[in-house]
């Protein structure tokens, strides 16, 4: 006997993909269970993503519960389709590359529910959306013949202002991407199909006075010489129950000057060519937008995307200023705010 990832529907309040607990792989029925049971890797993906799954749900609430297996309910539905050409369940015996594609899917799943836990106590539940369309226009020929969108977030599980809040911010956060929501829901809609878009959040620190949370944005457009990513942060403030703005960390007329020039000259000594010359002008705007900050006792790391100041070879660039450089421009109470 082994557990079977389909077993895990058989605990959601949702309607089930499987009967049981666990299944005989002498009775495994669709493509799906006999891939899992041909695989030894699969098998034990398959294992690993039971064990994380229940670990997951372990002291939520029921409320958080009942997200996180509607999360898995949709992430199953999707987990049959992923590796197919067509977005539908694949039929007959799965190819090689079909197998590592779904060890991969597994393995990615995992890393999800890995966010449920308890940190700088509060206790974080991973909440996601996973859709599957068939690209309508790939040929027989392209290898991208399906579009992939993925969502992935988190909330607290936790009845109190503090909790309510940040929920209410990570809703907030949806906003950023309005055309990958269906209207007034949070159900991915269907749309482009010659693209596949991966959108993580996850939390990058706790301390007495923040949570500081990570986004990585992916987006590939099929037939693209390569994909595209963008990385931002997003800060909640524990005291004033709400994220964290510009004037949160600095003060003064000049802050916005002074720091601009901080960070260019710092990715000018930084960047092997320099920033590009189109470019220079933009740097002070972008420095300061909180959404491109994170905080280290080094200093105030500042982040940009691909192909803002340099070449896509030279990745996201972020320079990070000493606390000392900007200590005339700091607010009353950034430090504390700042603090490891």
């Amino acid at each position: 006997m082994i557990r079977l990832v389909l077993a895990l529907a058989a605990l959601l309040f949702l309607a089930p993909i499987a009967e049981a607990a666990s299944f005989d792989c002498g009775k495994a029925a669709t493509s799906f269970e006999k891939a899992i049971c041909s695989s030894p890797e699969l098998s034990q993906q398959d294992e690993i993503l039971a064990q994380a799954y229940a670990t997951a749900l372990g002291g939520l609430s029921k409320v958080a519960a009942g997200e996180v297996k509607a999360t898995q309910h949709d992430w199953l539905g999707y987990a049959e389709r992923i590796c197919s050409d067509d977005a539908e369940p694949i039929k007959g015996t799965y190819t090689d590359d079909q197998a590592l594609c779904l060890t991969g899917s597994f393995k990615g799943r995992v890393r999800a529910l890995e966010a449920s836990r308890m940190q700088g106590g509060y206790r974080f539940y991973p909440v996601g959306r996973y859709l599957v369309e068939k690209d309508t226009e790939a040929t027989a020929d392209d290898y991208t013949k399906i579009a992939d969108k993925q969502y992935e977030t988190v909330r607290i599980d936790r009845d109190d202002d503090i909790a309510k809040a940040f929920n209410a911010m990570i809703e907030a956060m949806r906003s950023d991407h309005p055309d990958l929501f269906e209207t007034g829901t949070d159900k991915l809609a269907g749309g482009d199909v010659t693209e596949d878009i991966l959108i993580t959040t996850t939390v990058d620190a706790v301390t007495d006075k923040r949570i500081s949370l990570v986004t990585d944005n992916y987006w590939f457009g099929h037939g693209a010489a390569h994909p595209n990513y963008g990385i931002s942060y997003k800060h909640f403030l524990v005291d004033a129950q709400r994220p964290l703005y510009a004037s949160d960390i600095f003060s003064g007329k000049t802050w916005k000057a002074v720091l601009g020039k901080l960070v260019l000259d710092k990715l000018q000594g930084t960047l092997e060519d320099g920033v590009w010359e189109d470019s220079i002008k933009d740097v002070p705007d972008w420095s300061a937008d909180p959404a491109r900050w994170n905080f280290s006792p080094e200093g105030l790391l500042v982040q940009f995307q691909p192909y803002e100041v340099t070449y896509y070879a030279a990745g996201a660039p972020a320079v990070t200023i000493p606390w000392d450089a900007l200590s005339d421009i700091m607010a009353s109470g950034a430090e504390e705010i700042a603090a490891y």
